[in-house]
């Protein structure tokens, strides 16, 4: 059975779930580690805002005792910002530290952080510096392929990879689209190949469209990469992670989840939310991952429908029991 090493963090299967900002809370992390998953992020976090204590200490954010190993993923353009935000993290509890230059985020980028640093590649490279002396728990860099299919965008991106590498970063999480496609269009796999080829010592993992765990098997095992990143594809549907975890320990891809078994899993992940947020913010909030929930169910846009319209969580557990008992 593969592995994934992660400087001294060594998980026991070669995939974990992306960071995912406004999504990423204690619940669905708790949930992806009840499903098997062996590593979960925080939603991204400023790290000029870590600096306030009250940050580390939200539920969304700060690492609770029963979701180790978990990482923090920071977010800044400043070299002293980021280390000593990843200090803090550290200090509350954090196994791993998660640097991103990939958000394409339009408020992220008109602030230069996030994707738009794949166009400084020193400042990137300082920043990676900063922080590997900063804290002694592994550190990861997240990339795009770039801001955009230019020459000199491609060109900015190989010398981060390259520098980065060369500075000792952990692992590098490179999505297989540019900053500018965001999320259209079908992500890049083969130029993923390419970086593992061109870097066979580095720890090299891909993310995109990794939305069943046969096809992303597949292509780990076509392109030579590290491991493998669950994220838009594990929202309101943790089960993408138990089948991740079935196919890299060898085995057959689990059956499609019951109804007994949506039911189930639907609420645990609502009550775990339920103690996060009061009633109206939390049956709100767990809208967003409606569309998950009701992928697996036959009369989905109806069900769909009910979770937009539901305001109390009666009405949420009104729906469920309607909708999801046998």
């Amino acid at each position: 059975m593969a592995t994934l090493k992660l400087g001294q963090l060594i998980l026991d299967v070669p995939f974990f779930q992306a960071a995912l900002s406004g999504y990423t809370d204690w619940a669905m992390r708790k949930l992806a580690k009840d499903f098997g998953c062996p590593l979960v992020l925080t939603g991204v976090m400023l790290a000029k805002s870590v600096a306030n204590p009250k940050v580390l200490k939200k539920d969304a954010f700060r690492p609770f005792e029963d979701e180790h190993p978990i990482g923090a993923q920071l977010l800044s353009r400043t070299p002293s910002t980021m280390a000593k935000a990843a200090q803090d993290c550290v200090q509350a509890g954090f196994d791993l530290i998660d640097l991103n230059f990939a958000c394409p985020a339009p408020k992220v980028l008109r602030r230069k952080r996030g994707g738009a640093l794949l166009r400084e590649p020193d400042r990137v490279v300082d920043i990676l510096k900063a922080v590997k002396d900063a804290v002694e728990c592994p550190v990861m860099v997240k990339l795009r392929y770039g801001v955009n299919h230019t020459r000199d965008s491609e060109a900015n991106f190989w010398s981060i990879v390259e520098q980065t590498i060369a500075q000792g970063v952990d692992a590098l999480v490179i999505h297989g689209r540019t900053v500018d496609e965001r999320y259209r269009g079908k992500a890049d796999w083969d130029i993923l190949q390419t970086v593992k080829q061109t870097f066979e010592q580095a720890t090299i993992i891909g993310s995109g469209d990794v939305f069943d765990a046969a096809t992303a098997k597949d292509l780990m095992m076509r392109t030579g990469l590290d491991g493998v990143v669950a994220a838009r594809g594990a929202v309101g549907n943790p089960w993408l992670l138990r089948d991740l975890r079935s196919v890299f320990e060898g085995k057959p891809v689990p059956n499609a989840p019951t109804l007994s078994e949506q039911k189930e899993a639907l609420l645990h992940h609502f009550n775990m939310v339920l103690q996060l947020y009061e009633e109206r913010r939390a049956v709100g909030y767990f809208r967003k991952f409606a569309a998950g929930y009701t992928k697996h169910h036959p009369n989905r846009k109806t069900v769909l429908l009910a979770f937009m319209a539901a305001k109390t969580k009666q009405d949420l557990y009104d729906l469920v029991e309607h909708w999801f008992s046998q």
